[in-house]
């Protein structure tokens, strides 16, 4: 006689009687409404997007004007903070044991925007003479990149994760 439990039952850390078997198909159920319900929240409102593109702008700066180490200081401990605040309200964090699992389910936009601040900074720390208009742009530009294909990345993300939920590859 085989007792069942419910997806209640399944959620509730206070579960812990081992008497009592647990039906796979109801575990897996209950696992597949777990990633649509996190598949769901992948979506950062939009001043996020705004944030985090105002950080790396900061960040790049800081690394390539002189005496702007307030500018990076502030890029920096802004993106963690946004990140942190990002984990906590989504439940996705980039930096989890399946560490670039997020990074390639927000692919190919997130990779881009990676690609290209990775490209600003290097810009402005191997052009260290060259003028401050040039860091700034540099630095606007990834911005400006990472504003734009936050969204983009959100949704492909969502798609992917709706993918793998149901069962086809995510590409």
């Amino acid at each position: 006689m085989s007792e069942t439990l419910s997806v209640a039952d399944m959620e509730s850390h206070s579960n812990d009687n081992s008497s009592k078997p647990v039906d796979p198909v109801a575990a897996l159920r209950v696992a597949n409404e777990a990633q649509a319900r996190m598949a769901e929240r992948v979506r950062s409102p939009w001043w996020v997007h705004v944030l985090r593109g105002a950080f790396v702008a900061a960040a790049v700066y800081g690394l390539g004007a002189p005496d702007s180490s307030a500018w990076m200081l502030v890029g920096v401990l802004g993106l963690v903070a946004l990140s942190r605040r990002r984990v906590r309200d989504v439940g996705v964090a980039r930096a989890n044991p399946e560490r670039w699992r997020f990074l390639t389910l927000g692919a190919p936009w997130a990779i881009v925007a990676l690609a290209v601040s990775v490209a600003a900074m290097a810009f402005v720390v191997v052009a260290q003479d060259e003028p401050l208009w040039q860091v700034g742009v540099a630095a606007g530009v990834a911005g400006v990149v990472t504003l734009a294909l936050g969204p983009a990345a959100d949704a492909s993300a969502r798609r992917r994760l709706g993918s793998v939920l149901a069962g086809s590859p995510a590409r």
